[in-house]
């Protein structure tokens, strides 16, 4: 007997579902009380349509169902001090990415909507880190002799993580809502001995930056190209995740 396929309604609610298991699953991990999870998941829901989508507070009312004294109090939360350094580091990464080709402070400013002083300080800070080079005449690139697979700084590695998620997420739309653009979303499991996994990762890093940086070299010299992003993932199955009693 064949199984009629879910409603629009039903498949949107298990990609939630599906989506939020890994929270869920890390909250148990740190005897996050249920009352403290929901607090984050309506900060999240509030700043995917404040900052990305620029609703305006009538709006996000009338999508979170609050009123508008509830929106006005989670607008300043997010404009408080819990996610400061996460929109920095973001930000940071934006200004990088926005310098693949060589580029003004002013052009990188007018790309990314931001004011010219901000993305001037950041790109100041990119420099002196070593991840951009100065051109002269106020230009700026990406210095690709710069190679980093691993930040050590906190904030950076949860502007890490927030990006893999949105590359997860952004093929789950495409591979179950009809996204544009081809996307592919692959696990394989194995065995191995945990002392070789270490070089196995490095290889596989290696080869997947070579592979795309080809690949992007392609779609610049042919002048036809879209935006793409790859997570790679690898990471032990069987951790004993239980709660300590």
């Amino acid at each position: 007997m064949n199984t009629p396929p879910p409603s629009p309604t039903g498949l949107q609610r298990r990609l939630v579902y599906a989506l939020l298991r890994p929270a869920v699953r890390l909250a148990r991990r740190f005897r996050l009380p249920l009352k403290a999870l929901e607090s984050l998941c309506r900060l999240a829901y509030f700043e995917e349509l404040r900052l990305a989508r620029g609703l305006p507070h009538t709006d996000i009312a009338r999508a979170l169902d609050m009123s508008p004294r509830t929106v006005a109090t989670l607008e300043k939360q997010l404009r408080g001090d819990f996610l400061a350094p996460a929109r920095e580091v973001e930000f940071a990464r934006r200004v990088e990415d926005a310098l693949g080709e060589a580029r003004t402070v002013e052009a990188v400013a007018a790309d990314l909507d931001a004011p010219p002083d901000d993305v001037r300080r950041t790109v100041e800070g990119l420099v002196g880190s070593g991840r951009v080079r100065a051109l002269g005449d106020d230009t700026f690139v990406v210095d690709r002799a710069y190679v980093s697979l691993v930040e050590d700084a906190l904030a950076a590695r949860i502007d890490g993580l927030n990006h893999q998620l949105d590359v997860i997420a952004a093929a789950v739309v495409s591979r179950f809502l009809n996204g544009p653009g081809p996307s592919l979303a692959r696990t394989l499991s194995f065995v191995a001995d945990p002392a070789r996994v270490e070089q196995l990762a490095d290889r596989l890093a290696r080869e997947l930056r070579r592979q795309c940086g080809d690949t992007e070299e392609e779609a610049l010299r042919d002048g036809a190209h879209q935006n793409y992003a790859l997570t790679f993932a690898l990471a032990p199955t069987d951790v004993d995740e239980e709660i300590d009693r």
